[in-house]
């Protein structure tokens, strides 16, 4: 089963031409923000903010993204 990120035909159309935010939950290595930027680049948005509810890790030093709150970054062995 192939994983990714995928817009409908219909919410490509809603997002082509528009300035778009990004918000995500917590972010800590980007990747899922990354894949969302690329998304809405594709369709022919443009990203304003990149926003997040928490962050964690390096996250904390971005300064492309707003959050509310950092989390410690939890490491398991």
């Amino acid at each position: 089963m192939s994983k990714g990120l995928y817009l409908s035909a219909h919410d490509t159309a809603l997002i082509k031409g528009k300035k778009v935010a990004i918000v995500d939950d917590v972010i800590s290595t980007g990747g899922s923000l990354a894949g969302l930027e690329e998304l809405v680049q594709k369709a022919g948005g443009k990203v304003l903010v990149k926003a997040t509810i928490l962050a964690e890790g390096d996250a904390t030093d971005r300064t492309d993204i707003k959050y509310l709150a950092k989390i410690p970054l939890i490491q398991t062995h």
